[in-house]
């Protein structure tokens, strides 16, 4: 059985926020040797997920002038996955005025890629309306898009649009049921709002998945709704003791600041966000 550390509930704003969709431009702008030697090392870095590096190639193109149109889209994608949000959105806003200041007006993967870039930076910063926007973009360009339905529902979630919200979680579902961040943003759209017997029922549903976060928030809804010894046997499922007991006592501890009065969102919210980095012991 793997064990882990503690690790970061995504809780509601849960976003899979690497993958680079594909940017090419129906007529990419010109190189010279030395820049597509450059860029074709950037291409291999970021499809073997090595982002940092990737990242470091294309700030050099960009103090040397090489990077044009959607280039610039290609460096805002990958910076997007190393650094800072207030960092990544100028890029994008930047890679929009490239490509013309009309984002539906794009290529479709072009479209979603500037789009739900713009979308996730303006979430991290909190600008969840002008998020909203550049989500409807994105699902306008491809209406199956599952990070784009996820990201619109989480503007949606943190406008308290709670019904708007769960309809584009339930979307995404629809299209694929074992997407994770949908499901664990719908479970715990209904914790909540108070209902732990939905949350844990659609938690369950994915218990076999082998998604730590799944059990995590499963654990979370377990209690709130007061069955602690539940929620230790589904951490012990991947958890070392230790770490179980841990994160048990912080679910508690929220738990008891909702019993004397906090609200129950911020409570939720606040015990997904401990710093808890996910990586699998060896």
């Amino acid at each position: 059985m793997p064990s882990y550390h503690t690790a970061l509930l995504p809780l509601l704003l849960t976003l899979t926020l690497s993958g680079c969709a594909s940017l090419t431009s129906l007529s990419q702008p010109a190189l010279d040797k030395e820049a597509g030697e450059a860029l074709r090392l950037a291409h291999t870095l970021r499809d073997n997920q090595r982002f940092q590096a990737a990242d470091e190639v294309y700030a050099r193109m960009d103090e040397r002038g090489q990077l044009k149109g959607s280039y610039v889209l290609e460096y805002a994608s990958v910076a997007a996955n190393v650094r800072p949000a207030k960092e990544a959105l100028p890029l994008y806003l930047r890679a929009r005025d490239e490509l013309g200041g009309d984002a539906s007006a794009l290529p479709a993967s072009q479209s979603v890629a500037l789009c739900s870039g713009l979308g996730r930076a303006r979430l991290a910063l909190g600008q969840a309306a002008l998020a909203e926007g550049d989500f409807r973009c994105a699902t306008d360009a491809q209406p199956n898009n599952l990070q784009a339905l996820n990201g619109l529902g989480v503007a949606y979630n943190l406008q308290k649009r709670d019904e708007d919200a769960r309809q584009q979680f339930e979307k995404a579902l629809a299209i694929d049921p074992g997407y994770s961040p949908a499901l664990n943003n719908l479970a715990l759209s209904w914790l909540a709002s108070g209902d732990s017997s939905r949350a844990i029922g659609l938690l369950n549903q994915a218990r076999g998945q082998g998604d730590i976060s799944l059990q995590l928030n499963l654990a979370l809804a377990y209690v709130f709704s007061g069955h602690e010894d539940t929620a230790k046997a589904v951490l012990l499922e991947s958890l070392e003791a230790d770490y179980a007991g841990t994160i048990l006592e912080q679910f508690r501890t929220a738990r008891a600041r909702v019993n004397a009065g906090a609200p129950l969102a911020s409570e939720l919210l606040a015990a997904s966000q401990q710093p808890l980095a996910l990586s699998e012991q060896n």
